[in-house]
C-alpha cells in the first residue's frame, strides 16, 4: 500500500513538473513572439514610408538608383547616432580590408610644405618610392615636369594621390634627380624601432594591421637583444586599425588575466591575455589628439596595468570595438560599433573623453605640422618623455610567478 502511495506522489510530481515546464515555455515564446511582431511591424512601417516618399519623387525625377541607394545607406547609418558607423561603397570596403591586411597601393611618399619648400617627410618601406631611392627630407623641386613648392602642396599632394605614374624630381645634397614611379601594392612597416641613449627601446606604431604583431615582437626583441632596459611606446597619430591586432600585442605585454571589459547589446565580455611572456620593463608611451582608436585600447591597458606612464596631451576618445558587416547586394558594407570598452581599475570608459596624460607634454603647432621631420631634440614630447623615463624607480625584473623574464623570448 505504501509503495502504491510512493508511486502515485512520483507520478503526480513528475506531471506537475511538466506543466510548469510546459508553461514556462509558452511564457517565454509568447514574449518573443511579441517582440518579433513589434519588430516586423516597425520594419514595415518604415518600408511605407520609404516607399511613400519613393513613389512621390519618382513622378517628376529621372532617379540614379546607384546614388540613391548609396544615399539611403548613408541615411539610416546616420540614424543610428553612432558617430563612427559608416557605409562603404564596395571600392571603399575593398580599400579598407586590404589596409587592415596591411597593404597600401600607391607611391608610398608623404609631403609637407615648409615655408617655401615641398619636402618628403615620409617614405613608406617597401613602397615604388622607397625602392627607387627617395629619402625622407629629401626637396621635390618638380613633378611630371612642373615646378612645385610649399605654395603648390596641395596640388602636388592631390597628384601623388591619385595618379598611376608619375615623374617626381628631387634634390638631394643639392644634385637634382628625376626618378619615374609607378604606383604598386606593397606591405606596410607599421613598427619601427631604435635605440635611444643605450638603454632606451624606442618603438613607433603607426597603425595596428593583421601584420603589426609579428612586426611588433621582431623590433621589441631586436631592442631587448641590443641592450634596451626601458621602452618608449610611440602611438602619437595612431588613428587604429584592427582591433585583433592590438589584442595580441596587448596578449604579450600583459600578465594572464583579463586587462579591459566590452559592454554589447547582449551582455559584457572580457579581453583576457593568455601568453605566457609580459613586459618587466620601465616604459612610457606617447599620446596626442590623433591618438585614436585601436591606439588609446594599446595605452590605456598598458596605463591600466601599471606597465606604462602616458607622456603628451589627452587622447580623443574612440573608445569603441567595430566590426563590419557585408551588403551583398552591391558588394558595400556598413561600419558599426558594436561594444563600448570600460577599464577594469574605477570602471569608467574613455568614449568620448579621451584618455588623460600622466604627464602633459604639449608640442607647438608648427612642429606638428612636419611632425615626421623632427630631430629628437627638436621633439619636446619625446624629450618629455624621456625624462619621466630617466626619474623612474622601478627596473625591469624577473616575475617568479609566471616565470617571465624581459628578454623578449618565453623561458622554459
Amino acid at each position: 500500500m505504501n509503495k502504491k502511495v510512493s508511486v502515485g506522489i512520483l507520478i503526480a510530481v513528475v506531471l506537475l513538473a511538466i506543466t510548469l515546464t510546459i508553461s514556462a515555455t509558452m511564457v517565454l515564446s509568447m514574449r518573443h513572439f511579441s517582440s518579433l511582431v513589434s519588430d516586423v511591424g516597425q520594419r514595415q512601417a518604415m518600408y511605407d514610408y520609404i516607399d511613400e516618399i519613393d513613389s512621390a519623387a519618382r513622378q517628376d525625377y529621372v532617379i540614379d538608383e546607384e546614388k540613391l541607394r548609396a544615399a539611403l545607406a548613408n541615411g539610416y547609418v546616420a540614424g543610428l547616432g553612432d558617430t563612427y558607423a559608416a557605409y562603404l561603397s564596395a571600392a571603399e570596403y575593398q580599400q579598407v580590408q586590404s589596409r587592415l591586411a596591411g597593404n597600401r597601393t600607391g607611391f608610398g611618399l608623404t609631403v609637407v610644405a615648409k615655408g617655401t619648400d615641398l619636402l618628403v617627410s615620409a617614405v613608406d618601406e617597401n613602397s615604388p618610392a622607397y625602392l627607387s631611392g627617395i629619402k625622407k627630407g629629401d626637396l621635390i623641386t618638380a613633378i611630371d615636369g612642373e615646378a612645385v613648392s610649399g605654395a603648390t602642396y596641395e596640388v602636388a599632394q592631390a597628384a601623388l594621390n591619385s595618379a598611376e605614374k608619375i615623374i617626381v624630381t628631387v634634390s638631394q645634397n643639392g644634385i637634382p634627380t628625376a626618378v619615374e614611379l609607378t604606383a604598386n601594392t606593397y606591405t606596410v612597416v607599421s613598427v619601427t624601432g631604435r635605440i635611444i641613449d643605450n638603454t632606451v627601446g624606442y618603438i613607433r606604431i603607426t597603425e595596428f594591421n593583421n601584420v603589426t604583431p609579428l612586426q611588433f615582437k621582431t623590433v621589441y626583441n631586436d631592442l631587448t637583444q641590443q641592450g634596451a632596459l626601458y621602452f618608449l611606446f610611440d602611438v602619437r597619430n595612431n588613428t587604429g586599425g584592427q582591433i585583433a591586432a592590438v589584442q595580441e600585442i596587448l596578449d604579450y605585454l600583459l600578465p594572464r588575466g583579463p586587462y579591459v571589459n566590452c559592454e554589447k547589446k547582449n551582455g559584457t565580455v572580457a579581453f583576457s591575455a593568455t601568453d605566457t611572456y609580459e613586459m618587466t620593463a620601465a616604459s612610457v608611451t606617447l599620446v596626442n589628439g590623433n591618438t585614436i582608436g585601436e591606439a588609446e585600447l594599446f595605452a590605456g591597458v598598458l596605463q591600466d596595468q601599471g606597465k606604462t606612464r602616458l607622456v603628451g596631451t589627452s587622447t580623443q576618445g574612440k573608445a569603441v570595438v567595430q566590426e563590419y558587416a557585408t551588403i551583398q547586394s552591391d558588394k558595400g558594407a556598413v561600419r558599426l560599433s558594436v561594444g563600448v570598452l570600460y577599464r577594469l581599475r574605477g570602471g569608467d570608459s574613455w568614449k568620448d573623453v579621451g584618455l588623460l596624460p600622466d604627464t602633459t607634454a604639449d608640442l607647438a603647432y608648427e612642429k606638428q605640422l612636419y611632425f615626421n621631420l623632427l630631430t629628437d631634440e627638436e621633439d619636446t614630447q619625446l624629450q618629455a618623455a624621456l625624462e619621466v623615463l630617466s626619474s623612474t624607480s622601478y627596473l625591469p625584473v624577473v616575475n617568479a610567478e609566471s616565470n617571465k623574464t624581459a628578454t623578449g623570448t618565453t623561458q622554459s
